[in-house]
């Protein structure tokens, strides 16, 4: 019976970091993206002064 319970509290805990790291992965493109975003708002207004 304890057995079922360590396999559970496993499975438990891969779930929650696999969720964990998908939650880093989303912040860490959002923040790529806004980069981006920026990078080419500053790009846009070089071009036209020049």
């Amino acid at each position: 019976m304890s057995l079922v319970a360590t396999e559970a509290g496993l499975l438990a805990a891969q779930l929650e970091a696999r969720g964990f790291l998908a939650g880093i992965g989303k912040t860490i493109l959002f923040v790529i993206i806004i980069v981006v975003v920026i990078g080419a708002l500053i790009g846009f207004s070089v071009g036209r002064r020049r």
